[in-house]
């Protein structure tokens, strides 16, 4: 099976204090499935995120940007397994 391939868009030329939450959620999902992604971090000036219309804090799996709140939701369903319900709660 092909490693989903996951792009990390973060903004360029601001004070990283102002999307740290955002990164810090990002990454905590992301590092669960680490085994199991093709993960990138790039900015959001780089040829990648012009190339796909994306800037600031962006995530993108498979070339589609994906709301982080429906992040591990996401990866979960690429990789064939179910969201527990402790989770959805």
């Amino acid at each position: 099976m092909k490693k989903p391939k996951v792009e990390v868009f973060s903004p360029v030329g601001v004070c990283g204090c102002s999307f740290a939450t955002w990164i810090d959620n990002v990454w905590d999902i992301l590092m669960k499935y680490k085994d199991y992604l093709e993960i990138e971090s790039l900015t959001s000036d780089s040829s990648r995120a012009h190339k796909l219309g994306v800037g600031g804090q962006t995530v993108v799996i498979n070339g589609e940007s994906i709301p982080v709140f429906l992040l591990e939701q996401t990866l979960l369903k690429l990789l064939g397994k179910t969201l527990p319900i402790g989770d959805v709660l």
